[in-house]
């Protein structure tokens, strides 16, 4: 969609539902972006113009969290003209408040539901190229880091046989080049024996966050391949409050209808968000035609996260 600007800012802004910063299967945020193109491809006129200078730069909307957070918003580092010099103070602020009224403006559309929906159909064979080249990335970056240390261990291994080896010999038959072999110093057996399973251990932690940052990629790769459905005209956001439990069941405690004004609906949300917080339960969002249907709906992604999850492991 595109917003036409006339007055002291003159030229448009494009407006779209998009994954979220943080999780790429989540269609929960809007991109705003100045010019008549989406941010994804290259600025396209007519650019937002302030005393005839012409602006580049987006900002994204995450819908998960009140307008008021500054986690609510992932704005640009700066604002440019077409010749990367930075926008001045003022036209900065004015940038960014144009930006956000019209990414606020886009969110509270009654068809939002339906504008995400296309926006995943458009995206999403994209989104899945990337993660397919970042899953495979990852999966080699894993292994490297497996290998590393393994072959650490083994060389603190052999480094520490080899100290206990000679040690024995020098007390069998001193000689000064078993002495010298035996002296402390950097590189030496007893100094590898020290610092190997140390670099062992740094090696390992790093595979198993490569593994993390892999699983998440692999479960955002799951959900955008598999099919949905287009939001019927009826559903609404609903807040499902509740306590995920193992096994994908879902003690349910509360469903609301959320509002439509996604400033106040963020703030709903954060205010359940600390008072499930505090019974260690949770809230989602979902779509839904009624109350039962968002309840339904809640406890099937319980399942199916709890499948794709053991999946994972079972694969690991």
């Amino acid at each position: 969609m595109h917003y036409s600007l006339t007055g002291a800012a003159s030229g448009t802004v494009h407006v779209t539902a998009t994954s979220s910063p943080a999780q790429w299967d989540q269609f929960d945020a809007v991109r705003a972006t100045l010019g008549s193109a989406s941010a994804r491809e290259r600025p396209a006129e007519p650019l937002v113009r302030i005393r005839g200078r012409a602006y580049q730069g987006t900002t994204v909307r995450v819908l998960a969290y009140s307008a008021d957070v500054p986690w609510g918003w992932h704005d640009p580092m700066s604002l440019v003209d077409t010749d990367d010099r930075p926008a001045p103070e003022q036209a900065s602020r004015t940038l960014t408040a144009i930006l956000r009224a019209c990414a606020g403006d886009y969110a509270a559309r009654s068809d939002f539901p339906s504008l995400q929906h296309a926006a995943r159909r458009h995206d999403t064979p994209q989104l899945l190229t990337w993660l397919d080249a970042m899953i495979s990335h990852a999966e080699r970056t894993q292994a490297r880091w497996l290998e590393e240390a393994e072959a650490h261990r083994v060389q603190a291994a052999q480094s520490l046989a080899a100290w206990w080896t000679l040690a024995r010999w020098l007390a069998n038959r001193p000689h000064p080049v078993l002495a010298l072999l035996l002296a402390p110093g950097r590189e030496s057996l007893a100094h590898r024996a020290a610092y190997l399973p140390k670099w062992a251990e740094i090696s390992r932690h790093a595979a198993d966050e490569e593994g993390r940052r892999l699983t998440l990629f692999r479960s955002e790769y799951e959900a955008l391949a598999r099919p949905t459905a287009a939001p019927e005209s009826a559903e609404r956001a609903y807040f499902v409050v509740g306590q995920w439990t193992g096994g994908g069941d879902v003690d349910i405690w509360h469903v609301e209808e959320a509002p439509a004004d996604p400033g106040e609906r963020a703030d709903v949300h954060e205010q359940h968000q600390e008072d499930a917080e505090e019974t260690f339960g949770s809230v989602n969002v979902v779509y839904a035609a009624s109350p039962q249907a968002a309840a339904d709906q809640a406890r099937r992604l319980a399942r199916e996260t709890s499948e794709r999850l053991h999946r994972e492991r079972t694969r690991s």
